[in-house]
């Protein structure tokens, strides 16, 4: 009888030492996988405690992974943040962004384009990507500042780099990296949608061609067509203001 017992309790010993062997913490990457799952659900409180858990642990093997998610994270948290009254909340959101971009630039020992051409990986596009739909936001922004407070040269020449930057970057990815850009984790931030945006800020570089010669790349034979004779400004704007950017 005292051998079965004893037989029964080292079972038990051994069922624990598993269990607690399954239960020692996860890869890094298991952190951002499911961040990227409550990203897409709209959890964006929990999706930041996943990718934030990446960073305790010992190794940055992961960190290009969770910075990048975390930047995308706050992206969509600052869109869901609405109301005068919580501008400093939704501005915070874009800030944090952008420094969990710089954030990931620096983990990154590859680098990503332009630095390094050869790697324009899935990651490497989120993140021109997430740099792209930032510097957009910034340049917009400077724009308001510049009209709504004194028309301050200093707001319009942010506006200015902030443009350029959105240029530059957009070139990279779509011409470097991967022309028909889809965002794989929400398929509606595409190429398309990157292409608008080159367009609204050569517009407001007042640009009026280049924007022009962009929104015939968006392929949208009721937005631009061969047989308009009107001013290009004028083809330009009517385009953009039909078209679906939400």
């Amino acid at each position: 009888m005292m051998r079965k017992i004893f037989i029964i309790s080292f079972f038990i010993f051994i069922g624990c030492n598993q269990l607690v062997e399954k239960t020692s913490p996860l890869d890094g990457i298991y952190y951002v996988l499911d961040g990227w799952e409550q990203f897409e659900d709209g959890e964006h409180d929990r999706a930041h405690d996943l990718f934030s858990t990446v960073l305790l642990n010992n190794t940055s093997q992961y960190f290009v992974e969770a910075y990048v998610g975390l930047a995308w994270n706050s992206i969509y948290k600052a869109n869901t943040i609405q109301g005068s009254s919580n501008f400093s909340d939704r501005e915070y959101q874009r800030d944090i962004s952008n420094q969990y971009l710089d954030l990931a630039i620096e983990y990154h020992t590859d680098s990503c384009p332009p630095i390094n051409i050869d790697d324009c990986s899935v990651l490497c596009q989120n993140l021109l990507t997430g740099r792209i739909y930032n510097s957009s936001y910034q340049a917009l922004e400077a724009s308001r500042r510049f009209y709504d407070y004194g028309l301050d040269s200093t707001n319009w020449f942010s506006m200015v780099d902030y443009s350029n930057e959105t240029i530059a970057i957009s070139d990279t990815l779509l011409g470097q990296c991967n022309s028909e850009y889809i965002f794989n984790h929400d398929p509606t931030v595409t190429f398309i949608k990157i292409r608008i945006l080159r367009a609204q800020t050569h517009v407001r570089l007042k640009d009026f061609e280049s924007a022009y010669s962009e929104l015939i790349l968006v392929n949208n034979p009721d937005c631009i067509s061969d047989d308009d004779d009107r001013p290009v400004s004028e083809i330009v704007l009517e385009c953009l203001n039909s078209l679906d950017i939400d």
